[in-house]
């Protein structure tokens, strides 16, 4: 590894410090630092930072340090290359960013000498049909390592939801939304709304639905070879689209048509320990 991407929570001071410090240590270790143009850690710290392109373009591995929202958010540089990325905990939960402040000195130097793990994440993909033709980004699906959630705009009524199933009607619900999440996703949002917990190294598809307005609706857990689909079915403009807790610049309009797959791309995942998951899913849901 000679070439490491480091991303930091922007609005944590401890995160950033931390941040300054694994910086230190690597430029020490010879190693090509890269920092992202817009953080707030080069700026604070007066230090060069590269744009976007370049940034994702050049870095070997990549070192979240905050929470797993700020995982989340750098593993968005990861997904086109697949670069292997660690996360280091500055956060609460800890299900993506693994690694804990007293530990992360052995880890970066594991990561030095490429004696880790790299577990594969699925990802997920999605593409809007509006009259049969493609909306979504320039024609591009959205990625998602977490979940799609497709919910109500605030104030509005509730959407009613459709989930279709190799073009068979499975379900019809009126609700807030629905989350179709990743196994990786199932302890974040999709849990809340009263998901199942999966293990992350299954590949399944989790169709949730958000505080649906009836006795009988529920989660269903269906593998990635069959066709997903979740038509919108609100009488107005009133849903919006989130990808891992990050809301796009898209109108959903009624008759919507979101198509849900596997994604062909995978998470690298830097990991030390394969049991990880199970003793985080005790220490901390448990």
């Amino acid at each position: 590894m000679k070439n490491i991407g480091i991303i930091s929570n922007n609005k944590n001071k401890r995160a950033l410090s931390i941040a300054k410090e694994i910086y230190d240590f690597l430029i020490g270790k010879k190693i090509n630092v890269f920092l992202l143009d817009g953080d707030k850690m080069p700026g604070i710290y007066k230090l060069p930072a590269h744009l976007e392109k370049d940034f994702t373009s050049q870095v070997d591995s990549l070192i979240s340090v905050g929470g797993d929202g700020t995982f989340l958010r750098a593993s968005k540089y990861s997904f086109k290359r697949e670069i292997p990325i660690m996360g280091i905990n500055v956060g609460n939960l800890g299900f993506l960013a693994e690694v804990s402040i007293e530990n992360m000195y052995k880890a970066l130097e594991y990561v030095l000498e490429e004696t880790y793990e790299i577990e594969d994440r699925m990802l997920i993909e999605a593409v809007i049909y509006r009259n049969e033709k493609i909306i979504s980004d320039d024609n591009n699906p959205y990625i998602a390592l977490n979940e799609f959630t497709i919910n109500r705009t605030m104030f509005a009524k509730l959407i009613t939801v459709e989930v279709i199933i190799n073009d068979f009607p499975v379900m019809n619900f009126r609700a807030d939304g629905v989350i179709i999440s990743t196994p990786t996703g199932s302890t974040a949002y999709s849990l809340s709304a009263g998901g199942p917990v999966v293990e992350p190294k299954n590949e399944v598809m989790i169709v949730t639905p958000i505080c649906a307005h009836t006795l009988c609706s529920r989660s269903i857990v269906i593998s990635p070879k069959n066709e997903l689909k979740v038509r919108i079915k609100a009488r107005n403009k009133n849903a919006s689209l989130n990808v891992d807790g990050v809301r796009k610049n898209v109108d959903i309009q009624p008759e919507d048509i979101f198509k849900i797959k596997k994604s062909n791309l995978k998470l690298k995942l830097i990991t030390f320990d394969k049991d990880i998951f199970f003793k985080i899913f005790k220490d901390k849901l448990l």
